[in-house]
């Protein structure tokens, strides 16, 4: 597999609703220099991950598009005691162009970690560029968070969110 570098133009966005609306938070670009590393396990036609293998993504960079959400978003999440929303990659079906491949990745939010499969459509623009795409149905409380209520509980949060993710990703050479 060898190692692998996020593109800047990754997309992460998470879309909610409530008892009146729906938003979307999201991040348009990808500002870290994160680097997937792994080995082939071709005898289970899969790629296994190195610990480090993780992206990084800070919660302040979220925008829901409307000060008061980002606001009550970024305060649910926790973001002044744990900044950051850290995916890491544990496992990767062999990929090949058009096909979606599932894998197993780590969630650490809000300083609670879950482990999660997680299904990708993969497409390669090329055999040093490949994108992965899909999106992953989660729950606050998997995470042991509270959606937030406004004006005495009459406009709830609710519990289940959707983040959907396009991840481009860039081979370095060995």
């Amino acid at each position: 597999m060898g190692s692998w570098v996020v593109e800047k133009t990754s997309y992460l966005g998470i879309d909610g609703s409530s008892n009146i609306n729906e938003f979307t938070c999201d991040i348009h670009e990808y500002l870290r220099s994160d680097t997937l590393r792994g080995i082939t396990d071709k005898d289970r036609g899969r790629y296994l991950f190195t610990n480090a293998s993780s992206l990084s993504v800070d919660i302040r960079k979220f925008d829901c598009h409307q000060k008061y959400i980002t606001a009550d978003f970024r305060k649910m999440l926790k973001a002044d005691q744990f900044p950051c929303l850290v995916i890491r990659f544990l496992t990767l079906d062999e990929f090949r162009d058009g096909i979606v491949v599932k894998g197993q990745v780590m969630v650490e939010l809000a300083g609670k970690k879950k482990t999660m499969d997680v299904a990708y459509k993969c497409s390669e623009s090329s055999p040093q560029q490949i994108k992965l795409e899909g999106f992953k149905v989660m729950k606050f409380s998997d995470f042991e968070l509270e959606p937030p209520r406004k004006i005495g509980g009459l406009i709830r949060i609710n519990e289940e969110i959707k983040v959907n993710f396009n991840l481009y990703f860039r081979k370095l050479n060995s």
